[in-house]
């Protein structure tokens, strides 16, 4: 067996995770879409949304740290911003956040190097994410890399986590058509829910099956993102840590119009005037 099998080959929507998902899919895709829910993607969406950009930086990488104060990026940990979400949210605008990910960063600088254009998305965004992505990929092939969790937080093996299955699932979904939202906005998150309405794909035959059963996994579960998102393992972590703040922010399915997308090594919003 060769390592093509691991490129999906024939399929115009493909998915796999972590590292050696971007390794597998990003010779053939001509874009591709991280997703680290819990934290980096939704901590994205977040500073974008208050007119910020974010430089992914390695966590660890001092020389890529040094290199984005000498540009003038505010560098998150050092001041009141991090990688916290809920840290951001009167983040002001202009401001460039370098933002140090050992998993979403991470993903999104070695997905750079395979060519492709790359987007960052997550639970709030999908939508819009997939819209400006089906624009860019013109037919040519897409990938969705959920990014997974480290079993010991920055090594050890990979642990695929359900929070980035749903917001993968989400991006493919609304991709393949099986889904479309109106999201309703209420002024806690904890009650935040989507209003959905799902018809069946014309489209799966495009998709890889890794893609297809995330997409499903997205549509029937839709209405229990909150609780789920709360009861996994990883948002049981952030909770025990004092950010159940964050959970609630990621889990505010629909809520975003931005659609991050990396250029010249900065994440901004392709939306943006």
């Amino acid at each position: 067996m060769t390592d093509d099998v691991f490129r999906q080959d024939g399929y115009r929507l493909r998915l796999e995770w972590g590292e050696n998902g971007v390794a597998a899919l990003g010779a053939d895709c001509a874009v591709l879409v991280i997703v680290d829910v819990l934290s980096f993607t939704t901590a994205v969406d977040i500073a974008l949304d208050r007119g910020g950009r974010v430089l992914p930086v390695r966590r660890g990488d001092v020389r890529a740290i040094s290199s984005a104060r000498a540009a003038g990026a505010v560098v998150a940990g050092e001041q009141r911003w991090t990688l916290r979400p809920s840290s951001l949210i009167d983040l002001p605008a202009d401001t460039l956040l370098a933002l140090p990910s050992p998993n979403g960063a991470t993903l999104c600088a070695q997905a750079a190097a395979t060519g492709a254009t790359v987007f960052a998305a997550c639970l709030r965004n999908a939508e819009s994410v997939a819209r400006e992505v089906e624009k860019v990929a013109d037919g040519r092939p897409i990938g969705i890399v959920p990014a997974g969790e480290r079993w010991g937080v920055t090594a050890g093996p990979l642990r695929p986590g359900i929070e980035d299955l749903l917001g993968a699932g989400a991006v493919a979904a609304a991709l393949l058509g099986t889904a479309t939202s109106k999201s309703t906005k209420s002024s806690s998150s904890s009650n935040s829910r989507t209003s959905t309405n799902f018809r069946p794909s014309t489209n799966v035959g495009g998709a890889s099956p890794e893609a297809r059963l995330a997409a499903n996994c997205y549509v029937n579960e839709i209405e229990n993102v909150v609780e789920l998102l709360r009861g996994c393992a990883s948002g049981r972590e952030l909770t025990a840590a004092g950010h159940a703040a964050d959970v609630e922010l990621a889990a505010a399915v629909g809520t975003s119009s931005c659609a991050p997308v990396l250029r010249d090594g900065v994440l901004t919003n392709r939306l943006s005037p």
